[in-house]
């Protein structure tokens, strides 16, 4: 686990990626005197690590919000004492498509959002914005004026290579839509759940064209397209291609 500090006042976790992916987790901690905020609980074991680490700095959670109901970003609260819980109205149509029934008692936000929504943590002014893309339920959060927490709606590796986004084909189309709208958003430094902040708005523009290229392509193509000929328009290489292939299957 590595430990960063975004500036006074906001943790950054850091995960290593488990054997076969490509991208670790992060967990967002904002923290108010003794007081904890999180924004994701990443897998059991990764949460029980933030956890320790705050018990031994004296510190509590007293709330969490979950970006979208996926197991890397909720798993960890099955084991994180139960604080005020923020989800998307939408969490159960997710929980319903990834999660065995019997364990949805875990997941169940106490505050749904349905619209923007604020938060008042201390100095810290957050604003959650449901943000269907990636996920039906997705939520993104601004913090303070300065970031955006983006979810997944871009992905990259612990050094920063991208990712390619979702190729679950039910949702290209949504987070095709939701990629244009990031774009109101490119003043900010953005905070993906996978992979390290991302500034600058030339810089973070380009890598929301790029997502935005591979998707037209494949929505375009009236036959099955390789990787090679989805990245034609883009100016990167994907770390992760062979995922390339689950767009059709």
């Amino acid at each position: 686990m590595l430990k960063r500090e975004l500036i006074p006042g906001i943790i950054q976790y850091m995960f290593q990626p488990l054997p076969g992916n490509h991208f670790g987790n992060s967990i967002t901690a904002l923290i108010n005197d003794n007081k904890v905020l999180l924004i994701d609980t990443g897998y059991e074991e990764q949460a029980l690590l933030v956890l320790q680490d705050m018990k031994s700095n004296g510190l509590y959670i007293e709330k969490i919000i979950i970006s979208h109901f996926h197991d890397d970003h909720m798993q960890g609260l099955k084991v994180l004492p139960r604080k005020s819980l923020y989800g998307s109205k939408h969490y159960k149509t997710t929980l319903d498509l990834w999660t065995e029934r019997e364990e949805h008692k875990y997941f169940i936000p106490t505050t749904l959002i349905e619209e923007q929504f604020r938060i008042k943590f201390g100095k810290h002014q957050l604003t959650l914005i449901p943000f269907p893309g990636h996920s039906l339920c997705t939520i993104i959060i601004k913090i303070n004026e300065q970031y955006i927490h983006i979810a997944d709606e871009l992905m990259f590796s612990n050094d920063g290579t991208p990712l390619l986004p979702s190729t679950d084909p039910n949702c290209i189309k949504r987070h095709l839509e939701s990629l244009n709208r990031l774009k109101e958003y490119s003043a900010y430094t953005l905070l993906p759940s996978h992979g390290l902040q991302i500034s600058g708005k030339g810089k973070i523009e380009k890598e929301i064209d790029n997502r935005i290229a591979y998707f037209n392509a494949i929505l375009s193509s009236n036959r099955r397209i390789s990787y090679e000929e989805a990245i034609q328009d883009c100016d990167c290489e994907f770390l992760d291609s062979k995922s390339h292939k689950y767009v059709y299957d």
